[in-house]
């Protein structure tokens, strides 16, 4: 059975009306049911796939994803199921398709019953997603620590892997470490560490330029600074972490909120939100590759925004998608930013719960639309507006 867009589309789209007189926003029917969380988007062929967990109180969760093929969602394939599965609003599970069409997936496992003792597991299909053989464990460690907030993106014929790793912090002195590896076949190979002291729980995020791989993620200083820095692998090999921004955001915790990187041709963009002078942003930086020393810095929104960034980009525009306020209500919103850096449009996609309920939002650009993804309390949601691509 295909889940299509119908009667289901039109309902939702009633219902979302009123924030978005000036952009087509629909929700789209798909076959996650209730119990759902942590939704995440990936390419995949000409098209494109969602993931999710299905929670199962008590019992196995389930890894599931769904591919659509233009007109509908395809069966759901299960991906893993296990007790021990760690479910997390934040650190949530992906999929990545490699050049010769092989999947690679990733999920979260406990290490013990510790509240925050889990790692990543790995998974392969060589057959459009219809068996999953398990690869293990992503690193080469087993402590009972944080392993998570994983990107995974095409690195030439393979799969590059990066994630933030906690071993170290078996020790009250010891520090959250960024690190990375290669997934070729069967094999995990080439581990090693980027950064060895990041915020300890912040998404990253990864893309493949023509210089290399490149990952954004929040770093952290002796100081408590804890502003995005990247990091990318060139010819001469890893380079020093340098950063986005100089924010200067004093925190002395891990505020749960990563950055977002995208590209089209040489423009790249990356999204974050941060504290500038003690106040919350989201901040869209532009920069052309070869030419990063020359950086415009738009800021989105200022009006007590919640974060949790996603971006895309076309030949054409940048979009940018975060939780955002109107008045006392958290809402999602959308930013439309030309390649030169002018806001095009703004708009208020949906309302939804500022809290953990929300997820993190992920966004794709597939067959001439932006799709949307978030969550409630209880369940995934899918939207989508048409874009020129």
């Amino acid at each position: 059975m295909k889940y299509i867009l119908g009667l289901g589309i039109l309902i939702a789209n009633t219902a979302i009306s009123a924030w978005t007189e000036g952009l087509d926003f629909k929700k789209v029917e798909i076959p996650t049911g209730s119990d759902s969380m942590a939704p995440n988007l990936s390419l995949m062929g000409n098209h494109f796939a969602l993931s999710w967990i299905k929670r199962n109180e008590g019992q196995e969760s389930q890894f599931f994803f769904t591919r659509w093929t233009g007109s509908g969602f395809e069966n759901k394939n299960l991906i893993a199921a296990s007790q021990k599965m760690f479910s997390n609003w934040a650190d949530i599970p992906s999929i990545v398709e490699a050049k010769n069409g092989d999947l690679y997936a990733h999920w979260l496992e406990r290490i013990s019953s510790k509240q925050y003792a889990y790692g990543v597991q790995i998974a392969l299909s060589k057959d459009r997603g219809k068996m999953w053989a398990p690869m293990g464990w992503l690193h080469d460690d087993e402590s009972e620590t944080e392993h998570g907030f994983v990107s995974l993106i095409q690195d030439d014929a393979n799969v590059r892997a990066f994630w933030l790793d906690g071993r170290k912090m078996t020790k009250a002195s010891g520090k959250m470490a960024l690190h990375t590896a290669i997934l070729d076949g069967n094999e995990i190979e080439e581990e090693r560490t980027l950064d060895a002291n990041v915020c300890t729980c912040c998404p990253t995020s990864a893309i493949q330029l023509t210089d290399g791989p490149m990952v954004v993620y929040r770093d952290r200083s002796s100081e408590e600074i804890r502003d995005f820095s990247f990091v990318t692998d060139l010819e001469q090999g890893w380079s020093e972490p340098e950063k986005i921004a100089d924010d200067h955001w004093l925190m002395p915790g891990c505020p749960v909120n990563g950055a977002s990187i995208a590209s089209s041709g040489d423009l790249v963009a990356i999204s974050r939100f941060t504290f500038i002078q003690g106040k919350p942003q989201v901040i869209l930086q532009i920069y052309k590759q070869g030419q990063s020393n020359v950086r415009k810095n738009l800021v989105l929104d200022k009006k007590a925004p919640i974060g949790r960034c996603s971006t895309v980009c076309s030949k054409d525009a940048i979009y940018t998608i975060w939780i955002g306020k109107e008045k006392k209500q958290a809402v999602l919103r959308m930013a439309e930013v030309t390649p030169n850096g002018n806001v095009r449009r703004q708009e208020i996609l949906c309302a939804l719960d500022a809290g953990f309920t929300s997820g993190m939002p992920r966004s794709i650009l597939s067959g001439g639309y932006v799709w949307v993804s978030w969550t409630d309390s209880n369940c995934i949601h899918l939207g989508r507006f048409k874009v020129n691509q």
